[in-house]
């Protein structure tokens, strides 16, 4: 840390950094069946963050509490820093944008369309450039139709997968009161688990990490963190799902992004270690859609080994009806459902969903917003 804003802001259960060593056992010829005494070979470090999952308290700002674990996870970040006009013309799918603002979006994007009293968050899948003829183009429909001339879009960060750009990173914390300071370093987030996206719950994300080194000292944390820069996070109320681009009503929907890390061992090191690789990515979701007496084209999608792709986002409400600020979100572009089981929820009927993300023409298979 460099600052007091230089925070991670933990959930007060499931914080945990530790430290273990590999005991060498020694087998001698002796007089007595007493074990002798031991080596002690690398060491381990690992850990778990729990926080919550939620937006910057400023628009399309990084989310402080998970900034620098995502970008460890994950590696590619992007931000649309300033917010866009658009132009006349749009439809409830393709958007007209000045000349000089297309470059600020790229495909995978996840963007807020600011239609007074109907916002509505969508990804980009394309989009084209041209004088007098940039557009983007949404995944699926605005559900408000084609969106009045000049409509604001939001500010935006968005984290996807680059593992060129992952990040290893130090960290600290006070063990208690008793000015203990616990340091880690060489530290990668290696899987994170969203949780908590139920209906009516706050949805939270478990980091699991692995490090180098951990070391204690009798002396305080370096700063005194300044918990302001996060948003409250949002309740998973009105927080819809689409599968490729055809809402459904659900009652909980699950992530999982889970790294292979190859250490990077050495014998002249000291601790045996001296770095880290990613090596593979894994990306699955589950979700649990209302099973529609009409249709069973999730089954036939599943049946046909078909790609799929899968949105969701949560949001705080504002005091005007249908307009919202602190958006996270969720954009799978392409996924193949590996399981589709049929669920009781609550004596009604409704599919239990595996998705499992895959590439299309390279860090293309997972995007998270923050808007």
């Amino acid at each position: 840390p460099a600052a007091a804003t230089d925070y991670i802001e933990v959930l007060a259960d499931g914080l945990e950094l530790s430290k273990a060593k590999e005991l060498i056992e020694r087998d001698l010829l002796s007089s007595t069946v007493e074990t002798e005494a031991a080596r002690t070979g690398m060491s381990e470090v690992t850990g778990s963050i729990p926080v919550e999952f939620k937006s910057s308290a400023t628009a399309g700002a990084a989310p402080q509490s998970l900034d620098v674990l995502l970008r460890s996870l994950l590696g590619g970040k992007r931000q649309i820093a300033s917010t866009s006009t658009t132009k006349t013309g749009n439809s409830s799918t393709v958007l007209q944008i000045e000349d000089a603002d297309i470059s600020k979006y790229a495909v995978g994007d996840i963007i807020v369309v600011k239609e007074s009293g109907q916002y509505e968050a969508r990804p980009i899948v394309s989009k084209t450039t041209g004088t007098g003829s940039a557009t983007i183009t949404l995944a699926f429909a605005l559900e408000g139709g084609s969106p009045a001339n000049n409509v604001v879009i939001e500010k935006a960060t968005t984290y996807y997968h680059d593992t060129t750009n992952s990040k290893t990173f130090s960290a600290e914390h006070n063990l208690g009161t008793a000015a203990i300071k616990q340091k880690a370093d060489g530290l990668r987030a290696v899987s994170a688990t969203l949780e908590n996206w139920t209906t009516g719950q706050v949805p939270s994300m478990t980091f699991e990490v692995q490090g180098l080194t951990l070391t204690q000292a009798d002396e305080n944390a370096s700063y005194t963190p300044n918990f302001t820069a996060d948003a409250l996070p949002p309740v998973a109320l009105k927080a819809c799902s689409w599968i490729n681009g055809t809402h459904y009503d659900y009652t909980e929907l699950g992530l999982s992004i889970k790294n292979t890390v190859s250490t990077i061992m050495s014998a002249c090191d000291p601790d045996g270690k001296i770095g880290s690789r990613v090596t593979q990515q894994v990306v699955t979701a589950n979700i649990n859609p209302y099973m529609d007496d009409t249709s069973v084209s999730l089954q036939d999608a599943f049946n046909a080994n078909d790609t799929v792709s899968l949105f969701a986002y949560a949001y705080n409400p504002s005091s005007t009806a249908g307009e919202f600020a602190n958006t996270v979100a969720i954009w799978l572009p392409q996924a193949k459902i590996t399981e589709a089981g049929a669920v009781d929820i609550d004596g009604i009927m409704g599919r239990a969903l595996t998705l499992r993300a895959h590439k299309s023409t390279g860090n293309d298979s997972v995007f998270l917003g923050f808007i």
